[in-house]
C-alpha cells in the first residue's frame, strides 16, 4: 500500500482548484441563487400571510443547510483528486514528470501509482474500496462510504483514470485515450445524465491536451 499523508505536497492542486472544474461551480452557483430566490419569495409571501416573521425565518435559517448539502452531495465538486504543476489538467507546458494523488475515506492522500483504478465493494467495512485494475485487483485503500454503485462516485473514478492516462502520457508511458475511454464505459456507462452535473458530461477534452502533449 502506498504511502500516505494528511495533507498534500507542496506544487499539489486539488481538482476543485483547477479551471477545469469551474463549469461544475458555474452550474453550483447558478442552482444556489435560484433556490436563495424560491426561498426569499416564499418567506415574504409566508410573512405576509401569516402576519408573523417565526415561519419566514425557519425557512430562511434552513437554506445555508440545504445550500451546503447541495455542495457535499456534488460528485463533481468534490473529485478526490490532486495534481501537480506538470499535469495537463493544470493546462501548462509540463517540464517534468507528473505526478497524481487521491484522497481516501480516511482524509489521507495517497500517491496513486502506476495503472489504471477502479471500484470494489468492502464486504468488511462496507462502502467501497480503490483497487488497482489488474488481475489481483491490489488494494489501494477506502474510498467512500457510498456503494460502489453510486453514480456520483463512478464520475469520480472516470475523472481519476483520465488524470492517470495523461499524466502516463507525460511520464513516457502513452496510454491512448481510446484505450482509456473503453474502460471507462465498461466500468461508468459514459456517465449517464440527470439534473445538474448528471445532465452534463464531464468536459476535460482529453483529446486536446493530447494534441498539445504531442505539439500537433
Amino acid at each position: 500500500m502506498q504511502e500516505q499523508t494528511t495533507t498534500l505536497p507542496a506544487g499539489m492542486r486539488r481538482f476543485n482548484e483547477l479551471d477545469l472544474a469551474q463549469p461544475f461551480k458555474t452550474r453550483f452557483f447558478m442552482a444556489s441563487a435560484g433556490a436563495t430566490s424560491v426561498v426569499l419569495i416564499l418567506a415574504f409571501f409566508t410573512w405576509n400571510a401569516s402576519g408573523t416573521l417565526i415561519p419566514a425565518l425557519l425557512m430562511l435559517a434552513i437554506l445555508p443547510f440545504g445550500i451546503s448539502q447541495l455542495h457535499s452531495r456534488s460528485a463533481m465538486l468534490n473529485v478526490p483528486l490532486a495534481v501537480d504543476m506538470n499535469h495537463p489538467f493544470m493546462d501548462e507546458d509540463p517540464i517534468g514528470s507528473s505526478s497524481v494523488m487521491v484522497r481516501l475515506s480516511d482524509g489521507q492522500w495517497v500517491d496513486i501509482g502506476e495503472g489504471r483504478v477502479r471500484l470494489a465493494e468492502d464486504d468488511l467495512l462496507g462502502g467501497t474500496n480503490l483497487v488497482r485494475d489488474n488481475d489481483d485487483y491490489t488494494l489501494i485503500g477506502h474510498f467512500s462510504e457510498l456503494p460502489m454503485s453510486h453514480r456520483g462516485i463512478r464520475k469520480q473514478i472516470v475523472v481519476v483514470n483520465q488524470a492517470i492516462a495523461l499524466r502516463d502520457v507525460v511520464n513516457g508511458a502513452e496510454d491512448t485515450i481510446e484505450d482509456a475511454r473503453s474502460r471507462e464505459t465498461k466500468e461508468t456507462g459514459l456517465l449517464d445524465r440527470s439534473w445538474m452535473e448528471d445532465q452534463t458530461e464531464i468536459e476535460i477534452e482529453p483529446d486536446g491536451l493530447m494534441s498539445k502533449l504531442r505539439g500537433e
